[in-house]
């Protein structure tokens, strides 16, 4: 008898955290401002259009060293946030994604500088969705 009554009712799909996985320079002239960004996006509690909340983390080490290891199939980190485009220039797979890099300077209070982010070419799917949120949040001024 309770067979009729369970058919229409689906089960509730579990809702996920999509980490953007950051790599910036936390010694950066801008590393306050970009830490209280973090933090204003944060609290909007960001979701992708499926409904999945985004959670931003920074990676730790060597901000030089990190940038270094980045490569095409590289998929550990979902934004760049660089001090500057000279960061790029040890790293031909950067230097050639610079031209589609954007300026968050005005969301770090950077500006006149250019303060180029960029979501690696490989990223795709909810990790892309989430990594552009992020980045579009940060283009503007606070």
């Amino acid at each position: 008898m309770l067979a009729p009554l369970l058919v229409g009712c689906k089960p509730r799909r579990k809702s996920q955290t999509v980490v953007v996985h950051l790599l910036r320079n936390l010694s950066s002239p801008y590393g306050s401002e970009l830490d209280r960004r973090i933090l204003d996006f944060q609290g909007t509690i960001p979701r992708l259009k499926s409904g999945q909340q985004i959670l931003v983390e920074s990676e730790t080490g060597d901000y030089k060293q990190l940038l270094d290891k980045q490569s095409d199939s590289n998929q550990d980190v979902d934004l760049i946030v660089m001090d500057s485009a000279d960061d790029a220039k040890s790293n031909s797979v950067l230097m050639a994604q610079l031209n589609s890099a954007v300026n968050v300077c005005a969301g770090l209070k950077a500006c006149p500088t250019v303060t180029p982010s960029i979501i690696p070419s490989q990223i795709g799917g909810d990790d892309r969705e989430a990594a552009q949120a992020f980045q579009t949040f940060l283009q503007k001024t606070p």
